[in-house]
């Protein structure tokens, strides 16, 4: 299947660098909010992490993001899954926002590391019951025989445990990316796209323009 005469215009919005500053982190905060509140955008804290592995292959997933700071990105895994295992080999990892709605894209290259214990409890007793529990059960990455014998463990242990106070398991927290590199992407007609690149180097920021 040829998908050649797939292609739209891109029009919506421009990028300067300018905008940007010695900022970016500060910028992104700004296209995030724009994006949480823009209708056509479901979840805008949705963020395609890449990893590799210790055979070298790459691998891409969606995560969900729980927390900006100055200069760094969190989200939730558990540490036994693939890409938790890949992190604990290979520290350096890649995670991008994609807002089609808003025609643009955001890319940060980094080095994970895992957060603190009291930080991956405190999120997790902010979650929902039975988030805790499928975190609880669920050996994620793992071949299970089928979606039905999950079902089984999570609603046995939802009813021997329906009136407990759940504790994180210790497999099971946060991960934050200390951020290197920041690009930002904004659709433009003619694929003239606007790119711009942050760099951290001796703790500032030095930013600079990509061709598309």
């Amino acid at each position: 299947m040829k998908l050649f005469k797939h292609r739209r215009l891109y029009d919506k919005d421009s990028l300067s660098i300018d905008e940007i500053g010695n900022k970016p982190m500060k910028f992104f905060i700004k296209w995030f909010k724009e994006a949480d509140k823009f209708d056509k955008i479901i979840e805008a804290n949705a963020m395609t992490v890449s990893t590799v592995d210790k055979n070298d292959f790459p691998s891409s997933r969606v995560v969900l993001l729980k927390e900006i700071k100055d200069r760094s990105l969190i989200f939730f895994t558990n540490y036994k899954s693939k890409k938790g295992e890949a992190i604990k080999d290979n520290p350096n990892i890649c995670a991008s926002f994609y807002w089609p709605a808003l025609e643009r894209q955001v890319i940060f290259k980094g080095i994970a590391k895992k957060c603190s214990s009291n930080y991956s409890d405190a999120y997790f007793r902010s979650r929902p019951f039975n988030s805790q529990v499928a975190a609880i059960i669920s050996n994620q990455s793992q071949i299970i025989s089928s979606y039905n014998e999950l079902l089984r463990r999570y609603n046995e242990f939802l009813k021997e445990n329906k009136n407990s106070e759940l504790k994180r398991p210790v497999h099971w927290g946060g991960i934050e990316i200390l951020i290197d590199e920041i690009e930002f992407w904004q659709g433009r007609e003619n694929r003239l796209h606007n790119r711009v690149i942050c760099s951290l180097i001796k703790n500032k920021w030095v930013t600079k323009i990509l061709s598309p």
